[in-house]
């Protein structure tokens, strides 16, 4: 091909067109058979790739924590009867504190439940995972599955697989394997937080008995029956403030072991514990001994009427077994398929392979201009582009 025979357009020094736009369009018409010919081949190979890539579907199971329950009240206060004493304290619930939704989504994310959804569907298998590697089925089970919590406060739990039926009952069995750890939870830390109060209120038994004990004694020694005061509701409001500062105490207990040392609502429980004990150091403890005594017996007893209808709620939570979770939408097997988009990736590589050869067709006749003295690798590539054209049947005027 004659290199002279190049020299169609007006071109600047370097050898490059001039942005005119009747020269950008001689190139594409000049170039329209290299240009329709690549974009067709991989478009059309784009087509093929879409239509062997395997279905794949999604099924949705949609989840709705618990709510608070109204349980045995005490003084005004209400104590939690679905699973866990937390609930008596202000902003805990369930499982930790107020976005006890978030950790359901720990739950479902863990290893342990990653496992038995491998072992349950035999995913080693379905994965076609040749080393029967736990890992990389977990990692794959992990990248199939999604769980997201909705503005309503539900937990919507996503599985996808090339069989909808297999997708449908993972999903519904991811509900399952949540709904048995809630309840393992749930009732280790009941039968915690029963044996906490058990030895609480052994302590008060034991505090009060003492202290009727000593009051007995104090009466045989001095010959004197101990009766309440006139003023016999200040000592009542004594008795009050310990039974209060007991529950506190309580509180500050279970809190203490299930959160880090800075939790806000445990700094807020020092605080007011600490303003019991202002409260208490205001009152004056000077009087006969007998009244003393009998002011203890009036605070142990108080206390001991909160401790058990409390402990009797921690026996009664540390049995229960029912589920936890409220299924608002089961999972059923998917009609339409999520995946492969087929349109999207024939667009897609369409307008990619379009782009490309483009660049590709303004690159090769930028070269092909090029005059004056040219390098060795420069002439090559001419050489190149001079059978390119040949190839695609190019004119040799371009």
């Amino acid at each position: 091909m004659d290199e002279g025979r190049y020299t169609q357009g007006t071109y600047s020094p370097n050898g490059s067109p001039k942005g005119d736009f009747f020269d950008f369009l001689s190139v594409l018409t000049t170039w329209r058979r290299f240009i329709f010919i690549n974009v067709s081949a991989l478009t059309v190979i784009a087509i093929g790739v879409s239509l062997i890539l395997p279905k794949w579907y999604r099924a949705t199971a949609s989840i709705l924590p618990p709510k608070e329950e109204s349980g045995l009240s005490f003084g005004g206060a209400t104590l939690g009867s679905t699973g866990s004493l937390l609930k008596s304290l202000p902003g805990l619930s369930k499982l930790g504190g107020g976005q006890g939704s978030y950790n359901y989504i720990a739950i479902l994310k863990s290893r342990s439940t990653m496992e038995r959804i491998v072992k349950d569907f035999d995913l080693m298998k379905v994965y076609e995972i040749s080393d029967s590697s736990m890992e990389k089925a977990i990692k794959m089970l992990d990248g199939n599955s999604s769980f997201e919590i909705q503005t309503e406060d539900y937990i919507n739990i996503d599985v996808e697989d090339k069989d909808p039926r297999r997708a449908a009952a993972i999903a519904n069995r991811y509900v399952e394997v949540l709904n048995d750890i809630s309840i393992q939870l749930a009732t280790r830390e009941a039968h915690d937080n029963r044996e906490f109060i058990e030895r609480r209120l052994d302590q008060c038994k034991e505090d009060l008995h003492r202290a009727e004990d000593t009051l007995k004694s104090f009466e045989a020694v001095s010959g004197i029956l101990v009766a309440p005061p006139e003023n016999a509701s200040a000592y009542a409001s004594v008795a009050e403030l310990y039974a209060s500062r007991a529950k506190k105490e309580i509180e500050y207990a279970i809190l203490a072991r299930t959160t880090s040392h800075d939790n806000p609502m445990l700094q807020q429980l020092r605080i007011e514990l600490s303003e019991f004990d202002r409260k208490l150091g205001e009152y004056p403890e000077a009087g006969m001994g007998g009244i003393r005594l009998l002011r203890e017996v009036s605070i142990q007893q108080k206390i001991l009427e909160f401790l058990v209808p409390l402990y009797e709620q921690a026996k009664v939570d540390e049995q229960k077994e029912v589920p936890v979770l409220l299924v608002l939408d089961k999972a059923v097997p998917p009609e339409k398929k999520v995946k492969p988009m087929r349109t999207l990736i024939v667009l897609s590589v369409f307008a990619l392979s379009t782009f490309l050869t483009l660049i590709i067709v303004f690159w090769i006749h930028g070269v092909s201009q090029r005059r004056g003295t040219l390098r060795p690798i420069e002439l090559r590539m001419q050489n190149r582009i001079r059978r390119i054209a040949r190839l695609y049947r190019i004119p040799e005027q371009v």
